[in-house]
């Protein structure tokens, strides 16, 4: 095959490529904003779980005499 039909084989499938590339990135960008969901989740809730143990804390402290 030479490099001319190499080259008219590429322009050929042009469209195709532009939307395997296409595809490819809106693939990438949805899954990383899957996971950037489920990581801002899981620091959410490890926040809302450290508020709450110093909380607790803070109410023991008090039903034992000490706040």
């Amino acid at each position: 095959m030479s490099d001319v039909d190499k080259m008219l084989q590429l322009l050929a499938d042009y469209e195709g490529q532009r939307q395997r590339e296409s595809s490819a990135f809106e693939d990438g960008f949805r899954l990383g904003w899957e996971h950037g969901l489920d990581v801002g989740r899981g620091m959410a809730e490890h926040e809302i779980e450290q508020a709450w143990k110093a909380l607790a804390a803070k109410v023991r402290a008090i039903g034992k005499g000490r706040a």
